[in-house]
């Protein structure tokens, strides 16, 4: 069963490609790390997979599907993290319900159970009746990925979600990618920290100028040269009993 299926998805932008002839797929059971420098084209390669931007050629299962069915299909976690209104936490998480006929105000037994199950997740079960503006900007980002989760969809496509979190709660939420993949679900997930990528991912797939250059375990991507051909840097790795260890060390 394959949750996302690209076929040589292309994406121009400014007369150059932003993503160039970028095949991929991914199934269930799978944590697939995204990375590549910035300007790489991985934001990119998200939302066209979404078919929240035009593609000069390719094509994407996901994009296919009409508009109803694709929101039950996949969960979307943008880079940005704007609460445009002043609703309790509670309601911003039961916003991932409307795919299911659910949202604020209308939640069946169902729904509800969702939110409870997204809230726990996130560890913001305590913090259901707040003000959502009102939290921190760590807890607002925990937020939307609760309302991302409520949606249990098949498939979570998650850019950057751990940017700007503590270390604790970056690796909780790696690890409930981890439970999704475990029970049958499906993540792909854009990184900047190559460390947490290669601990957390079941597979990573690099990109650099807009290909797809590497796609495979941590050991196969994460190798010297394309460390220092990719990012421009050397890193200290090795392999340990609690999982690879990949730390960058200086630029070259």
């Amino acid at each position: 069963m394959t949750l996302l299926a690209l076929d040589q998805l292309t994406v121009m932008r400014g007369g150059s490609a932003a993503v160039a002839s970028a095949s991929l797929a991914v199934g269930p059971g799978e944590v697939v790390g995204l990375i590549g420098p910035n300007g790489a084209g991985k934001t990119t390669l998200l939302r066209a997979a979404l078919g929240l931007l035009p593609v000069a050629a390719g094509r994407s299962s996901l994009a296919a599907l009409p508009a109803a069915a694709r929101a039950r299909a996949v969960a979307f976690l943008p880079q940005g993290r704007t609460i445009a209104w002043p609703v309790t936490v509670a309601d911003l998480v039961a916003l991932g319900r409307l795919p299911h006929g659910g949202g604020p105000g209308r939640l069946a037994a169902g729904d509800r159970a969702a939110v409870g199950r997204a809230l726990a997740a996130t560890g913001l079960a305590g913090l259901a009746g707040r003000i959502a503006t009102e939290l921190s900007g760590g807890e607002q980002a925990r937020a939307l990925m609760a309302r991302a989760l409520a949606q249990e969809a098949p498939l979570l496509l998650a850019d950057e979600p751990v940017a700007g979190l503590d270390p604790a709660a970056q690796l909780a939420a790696l690890a409930t990618f981890g439970g999704l993949a475990r029970a049958g679900r499906a993540v792909v997930v854009t990184l900047h920290d190559l460390g947490l990528a290669a601990r957390a991912c079941t597979r990573l797939v690099m990109m650099q100028a807009g290909r797809i250059v590497a796609d495979g375990t941590a050991a196969e991507v994460l190798t010297d040269a394309r460390l220092a051909a990719v990012f421009g840097i050397r890193a200290f790795r090795a392999t340990t009993a609690a999982g690879p260890i990949v730390q960058p060390l200086e630029v070259v």
